[in-house]
């Protein structure tokens, strides 16, 4: 998809999403799923994602909204420990001693 492509797939999803904004997802005419961000109700799988569809129906949904919460904190914690590492790391470009 190119990046005009995927401008307009992004335009579109907006526009699907201000309109319903009662649905978790919205599915464009390029065949994409995008999260919508006017939803405000209660976390839901991706609606092609059939691990989460066999778990929900083995432990029901507030156990699977659970699990992808501890796992988005987890990542979030892990993206952030990143960040502070890189941020903490020498600058190869920008040595110490500015003598040559």
């Amino acid at each position: 998809m190119s990046e005009y492509e995927s401008m307009a797939d992004r335009d579109e999803a907006l526009a699907l999403s201000r309109a319903a904004p009662h649905h978790a997802w919205v599915l464009t005419d390029r065949d994409v799923w995008h999260r919508n961000p006017f939803y405000h109700g209660p976390e839901m799988p991706h609606p092609e994602d059939d691990g989460a569809h066999d778990f929900i129906a083995d432990h029901g949904i507030d156990a699977w909204r659970e699990a992808t919460e501890a796992a988005r904190a987890a990542a979030i914690a892990a993206a952030e420990a990143k960040a502070r590492e890189i941020a903490d790391a020498p600058d190869p470009w920008w040595p110490d001693d500015p003598t040559p």
